[in-house]
């Protein structure tokens, strides 16, 4: 074999470093692989087992993974997944914020794109598209929520926070 050939097919075989190996957890479209619209199955099917079928208030059915620590909500009138949200230190954007991370690193990383949620004249959570951080006491994100609208904040206001 030719060096060259051999150079290319060592550098194929080899594996790649963890940091590149590891895709964000959290995306502007996803968490932990969870998409909006995706139907019941398809998101149970990618969260962590067990996995608990909550019937909640006002026409919300949520599937919720504590080991993944991961809930998918559904709304009725609303097709697929509404939100998901997460309380897991573990899944984190690119930028590596996520649950627990501070609110000084997350306003870092993506400073005048947030838009900050204010209720009773206090920001409670911040807005980055699709994405609600959740402000725990102002210090920390309790929770990172995906999803449209009002029903998203609600959601990711009143889910689990990280603790």
């Amino acid at each position: 074999m030719r060096p060259a050939i051999v150079l290319v097919a060592v550098a194929l075989a080899a594996p790649l470093p963890a940091a590149a190996r590891r895709s964000p957890g959290i995306t502007s479209s996803s968490i932990a692989g969870i998409r909006l619209g995706l139907t019941r199955p398809q998101a149970a099917a990618r969260m962590t087992a067990p996995v608990r079928l909550d019937r909640l208030e006002d026409g919300y059915l949520r599937l919720a993974s504590t080991r993944e620590r991961v809930e998918s909500y559904f709304r009725t009138g609303t097709r697929g997944v509404a939100v998901v949200a997460t309380w897991s230190r573990l899944l984190k954007t690119a930028e590596q914020i996520g649950p627990c991370s501070t609110v000084a690193a997350l306003r870092r990383a993506y400073s005048s794109r947030l838009v900050p949620i204010r209720q009773g004249g206090r920001v409670v959570a911040y807005r980055l598209g699709r994405l609600i951080f959740t402000v725990e006491g102002g210090k920390k994100v309790g929770v990172v929520g995906l999803g449209l609208g009002r029903q998203a904040v609600y959601v990711a206001l009143n889910s689990t926070e990280c603790s």
